[in-house]
């Protein structure tokens, strides 16, 4: 099976060179970390047992903080690394998680997850969501190393695409040790797939316990930075992408005559991206500044923000009167809804949220959210909340209030996982 896979792999891979070869010329992103890519991983110092937790990027990076706290602090003596497969997730990774050892997944060739494995030496592999190759799989399986996938989820698009193949998935999913799922519906999907049911647990949604920092209030320092003096009204896009900046310029443009000192706020979702955001601003005759420009002693005034910066997203949520979460206009599933909601903000998103289906329903079904159909929609609940700020803060409150109810996903993840840790202990297993 893994020669066939890295046959497959190969091919897609030729296939793909004039694309991979203009994205490696073109985009940063594309030429980050290949030695650690290729499996060439600095080795792991020491003979501890080791943990090896992989979070794809931004996301799952941030919703893993509360439960790499627990583990740090129930088993100090473990190693722990953890991995990442995007820019912008080793970034938000540095700033989470100041002296631990990072480094780039490997890719799923064979060769190259068996470098990866060897330097490494991981007792425990804890994946976030469902970040399964099967290659990593059976060769981490293979060196004794036992496997959880937390906050698991089964899309509502990966799902019928995972049950044509269902009987490669099964194979791959039963060399998983614990799927900690984020609620019932994920979990019958596992099953259905064909993950040992003994294997399934429901935990809750670890984003949750991520999404209601202590510090609700604004950053006086950060609002100055902005150029914010108190009291004006602030829209805030966060995670944009194409399509949805437009949306929030245009609606700016048509609600700065009705709300005096009205301010826009816009954290494009990639990177490579801030630029165009930029330009878009400036062409549509609105004054702009960048948010690293702010830290090099810009003036902001009343110019549009351009968050160009990682790991600052909730700090500036905090800033906001209303704020829309992107990815949700357009069909890219959505981005974290929970961020702002424990902030205790009015929260909009649009009308794809596969990412987040069981928390939307759940915010809107509380009156804690809206969901807009489309620009024109979006213009017009940002009139009506700005417009009665007494029912954005009751949306906000009832969000919060939402948020803290369904905390606790932390400890039942533990639970699940800390047998796989503690028959590594006992064993005293040690990868060499």
């Amino acid at each position: 099976m893994s020669f066939l896979l890295d046959c497959a792999y190969l091919t897609a891979a030729v296939a793909g060179s004039p694309f991979f070869l203009y994205k490696a010329l073109t985009s940063e992103k594309f030429r980050t970390g290949f030695p650690e890519r290729f499996g060439r991983i600095e080795p792991r110092q020491g003979e501890g047992p080791c943990l090896w937790l992989h979070a794809v990027s931004v996301g799952e990076m941030n919703l893993a903080r509360t439960l790499v706290q627990a583990i740090q602090a129930e088993f100090p003596d473990w190693h722990l690394v953890l991995s990442t497969a995007t820019n912008t997730g080793m970034a938000t990774a540095k700033k989470l998680y100041p002296g631990t050892r990072l480094f780039y997944y490997p890719l799923d060739f064979t060769w190259m997850v068996r470098r990866a494995l060897d330097r490494i030496r991981p007792d425990v592999v804890v994946l976030v969501e469902l970040e399964l190759w099967p290659n990593f799989l059976a060769e981490a399986t293979r060196r004794g190393a036992r496997i959880a996938v937390v906050n698991a989820r089964v899309s509502d698009r990966s799902f019928p695409r995972y049950r044509m193949l269902r009987p490669l998935v099964r194979r791959w999913l039963q060399r998983v040790d614990i799927f900690c799922a984020q609620d019932e519906t994920y979990a019958e999907r596992l099953r259905a797939l064909g993950a040992p049911s003994e294997r399934v647990r429901v935990t809750g949604n670890l984003k949750y316990d991520t999404s209601a920092p202590a510090a609700l209030e604004p950053n006086p320092e950060l609002a100055r930075s902005f150029g914010l003096k108190g009291g004006e009204p602030v829209i805030v896009g966060g995670c944009t992408w194409p399509g949805e900046d437009e949306a929030l310029v245009a609606a700016y443009k048509a609600l700065r005559a009705e709300f005096p000192g009205l301010r826009l706020i816009l954290a494009p979702r990639q990177a490579e991206r801030f630029e165009a955001v930029e330009r878009l601003v400036r062409e549509a005759g609105l004054a702009v500044v960048r948010r690293t420009a702010l830290r090099e002693g810009a003036e902001a005034g009343e110019a549009v923000v351009v968050v160009d910066t990682m790991g600052e997203l909730v700090r500036v949520y905090a800033l906001g009167s209303v704020v829309f979460v992107g990815g949700s206009l357009i069909r890219r599933g959505g981005h974290n809804i929970l961020e702002p909601s424990g902030l205790g903000k009015a929260v909009l998103f649009g009308p794809h949220t596969e990412n987040f289906r069981l928390v939307a329903q759940a915010l809107l079904a509380e009156g804690a959210a809206r969901r807009v159909a489309d620009a024109r929609e979006l213009e017009r609940a940002l009139r009506e909340l700005l417009s009665n700020p007494q029912l954005a803060s009751e949306m906000g409150r009832r969000a919060r209030s939402l948020v803290e109810r369904n905390q606790g996903a932390t400890a039942r993840t533990l639970d699940a996982i800390r047998p796989l840790l503690e028959k590594a202990t006992e064993e005293g297993r040690t990868k060499r």
